[in-house]
């Protein structure tokens, strides 16, 4: 790899022992490419390491050898690794809640592209010319608030649900044209540019001017991987910590030639306009204040025009000059000290008010503005505490309709003992379900209030499997509901 510089590392950062991360940084297919990944698991110790394990198998496996179109090829190799966790997760109890997330990344030198592919809220980021900018986008509550500006950087780094996610690798099988579940796409790719691809056990830890500052620096790229590493956990470290960084090397500067020719004006004048390394070469060209004579005026000229410092030198002791006060500048700016407060747990029945939002029981400060719809399609039933989560998440209206191709005779929603106890009251809104053949199934005595549901194309908008005990009863009340 003449051009191209990689290298990477994992930490289990300052709380953890165990490490759920994994990572690919290598040569792909020639010299002029390579393969990036960065995996995030989740779902417990055992969980997430083997879905992060499984991942990163599957897709170098995959990516083995090309064939066709490399951001397809990259896509496909996602859904395989997706696909293969599912039938992991089937096969073992104890394993039934492994997934994970990932950003999966190809740079090609000869097409100077950036082929990505992404899920949940690991992230990529182009560093050109001093600018760090993030390619991808979170698929998290706190993600999409901070990307649409409506959260600082701070904010979401400190908020208290900054790593509920809302899309996952290993959750259900999912084909190459399924909607709405990766993320892809092409950036370009030139000489001098870094990738940076991370977990956000970096990202919730040290901000983006910090990430910049050690980027600057001229250290090798080792150093700078694990600089960041050691600044996230100087920070505090709470999460697994992963850093896979690539380094297009820069064009190499082109000689440029300087052809003199005899210059009509006194060299007194000529070198006045040059400062520095010009004015000493003029004082030494003259001896007892006597001109240089005119038969020497051309060779001097030319030791000169070589002598003076090019535009290049200048450009270097200015960015060097900035560099050293950016880096004195935040060495000795103290850390911030930032005090995360428990949130507090809340009656179930309390889902949203006009100053906050309730996710998974819990207040989130911040006005609540239902901006638009969203839709969501899946390919098997779903609990009622994750589309609970994905609706007060979103803040949005939810159309929930099967995936494409997929069989229809199952039930939408359940609320079951993982979502609900017996007597509690839930609140079931903002909902339009199309083309299930039931829509909410019930398997635990519950009080259910519904506020502004739909249903279109479904046989059995509510299925009750579950009988009454000695002191609860299910009751269905029912508000603003269309057929």
């Amino acid at each position: 790899m003449k051009n191209i510089l990689i290298n990477g590392n994992t930490d289990p950062g300052k709380r953890r022992k165990e490490n759920q991360d994994a990572w690919i940084a290598r040569q792909l297919w020639s010299a002029d490419n390579a393969l990036l990944v960065v995996i995030d698991g989740v779902g417990g110790y055992m969980g997430g390491e083997k879905a992060a394990a499984i991942a990163k198998e599957s897709i170098e496996q995959y990516m083995q050898h090309p064939k066709g179109d490399t951001l397809t090829m990259l896509r496909e190799a996602v859904i395989y690794a997706n696909n293969r966790i599912v039938e992991e997760r089937k096969n073992d109890q104890l394993l039934s809640e492994m997934c994970c997330v990932l950003t999966a990344v190809v740079a090609d030198e000869a097409s100077q592209s950036v082929y990505y592919v992404h899920v949940g809220d690991t992230r990529l980021y182009r560093f050109r010319a001093g600018n760090l900018q993030k390619l991808t986008r979170d698929h998290s509550f706190v993600g999409i608030r901070e990307d649409a500006g409506e959260m600082t950087e701070m904010e979401a780094m400190n908020h208290p649900h900054r790593n509920q996610i809302l899309r996952e690798v290993g959750s259900a099988t999912h084909r190459l044209d399924d909607e709405d579940f990766i993320d892809y796409g092409r950036e370009e790719l030139l000489p001098g540019d870094h990738l940076l691809l991370c977990s956000d056990g970096l990202t919730d830890m040290i901000t983006s001017r910090q990430v910049t500052t050690i980027l600057s620096t001229r250290q090798p790229l080792g150093h700078k991987v694990n600089s960041l590493i050691a600044l996230a956990n100087e920070m505090g470290g709470n999460d697994n910590i992963t850093v896979v960084l690539f380094k297009l090397k820069p064009a190499p500067a082109k000689k440029q030639l300087t052809v003199s020719a005899p210059v009509p004006k006194p060299a007194t004048a000529t070198l006045r306009e040059t400062p520095g390394i010009a004015e000493l070469v003029e004082a030494s060209a003259t001896v007892n204040d006597t001109p240089t004579s005119a038969a020497t005026e051309q060779p001097r000229q030319e030791i000169l025009n070589k002598k003076r410092p090019g535009t290049w030198v200048k450009v270097y002791i200015t960015a060097l000059s900035l560099l050293l006060i950016a880096i004195i500048g935040w060495y000795f700016t103290p850390p911030r000290n930032i005090e995360v407060m428990p949130p507090a747990t809340l009656p179930i029945d309390s889902i949203r008010t006009g100053t906050s939002v309730r996710v998974n029981h819990t207040a989130v400060p911040g006005p609540v503005v239902i901006e638009s719809i969203d839709t969501l399609r899946i390919n098997g039933t779903r609990s009622w505490s994750s589309i609970q989560h994905h609706l007060d998440s979103t803040g949005k209206a939810l159309v929930l309709m099967p995936a494409k191709k997929t069989n229809t005779r199952f039930a939408a929603i359940e609320i079951s003992d993982r979502s609900a106890k017996p007597g509690d009251t839930l609140v079931v809104k903002n909902i339009r379900f199309q083309s299930f053949e039931t829509a909410i199934r019930v398997l635990v005595p519950v009080v259910i209030k519904t506020d502004n549901l739909s249903f279109e194309n479904i046989k059995y908008p509510f299925l009750h499997l579950v009988k009454a005990d000695s002191s609860h009863s299910s009751q269905l009340i029912m508000n603003n509901v269309k057929r």
